[in-house]
């Protein structure tokens, strides 16, 4: 636990999550990518939404600006 905040399993809990770190810790919204992530996961495995439209390049390079922001925010948190 960092930040006085708790990680959840659920999806939704996810979401919420990411909407706070991006309201009080400035990391970037990553609400958009967590819904992209979670719908191809279901799609894959239930064939119950369609599935979205995703970039492997673009991913990872979402992904690599959220890692390096949450890791300045700690670093700056915990010098």
């Amino acid at each position: 636990m960092h930040l006085g905040l708790r990680t959840s399993k659920k999806h939704w809990e996810k979401v919420d999550l990411a909407i706070d770190l991006n309201r009080n810790h400035n990391l970037p919204d990553v609400t958009d990518l967590l819904g992209n992530l979670n719908n191809a996961r279901k799609a894959a495995a239930y064939g119950d939404v369609e599935q979205p439209d995703l970039d492997a390049e673009d991913l990872a390079a979402e992904i690599e600006r959220y890692v390096d922001a949450v890791a300045a925010l700690l670093g700056d948190d915990h010098e």
